[in-house]
């Protein structure tokens, strides 16, 4: 959590608006939770697409 939290917003904004949903094709991810993947020390965004409600994710490589 740590690390998504160090990094710039700029950086986190363009992450969170740069998420591929299979109903929309890009979108915006929204109500999201921050998991980290401790084997690869990365972080995944975890939630729902703006536009369907479709569960969607992002995966951060930190």
């Amino acid at each position: 959590m740590q690390k998504w939290l160090n990094l710039p917003e700029e950086i986190k904004e363009k992450l969170i608006n740069n998420v591929f949903c299979s109903v929309c094709g890009a979108t915006t991810i929204v109500d999201y939770t921050v998991v980290l993947n401790e084997y690869y020390s990365d972080v995944v965004l975890k939630g729902k697409c703006k536009h369907c409600g479709k569960e969607v994710a992002r995966l951060v490589e930190l």
